[in-house]
């Protein structure tokens, strides 16, 4: 049985774009915006596709970290 692909042409398109892993491109954008909406534009994509790509990256964990992070700085 073959496996699904995990990214999609528009990620593998952006990560070529940008010269780094999709992964590493949104963890960066999240912790300089401190939102999916914030992240998502300046990714060039919706807050939709931000939420579902953090999820079929599993990426959900550490974005909920750098969160956590940006919270407790702005205490």
């Amino acid at each position: 049985m073959k496996r699904r692909q995990v990214k999609t042409l528009m990620m593998m398109l952006i990560e070529r774009e940008q010269g780094k892993s999709i992964e590493q491109l949104m963890l960066e954008s999240f912790r300089q915006h401190g939102t999916e909406r914030g992240a998502a534009d300046a990714m060039g994509i919706t807050q939709q596709s931000f939420n579902v790509w953090k999820y079929r990256l599993n990426l959900a964990d550490e974005i909920e970290a750098i969160r956590q992070l940006l919270l407790e700085q702005a205490l």
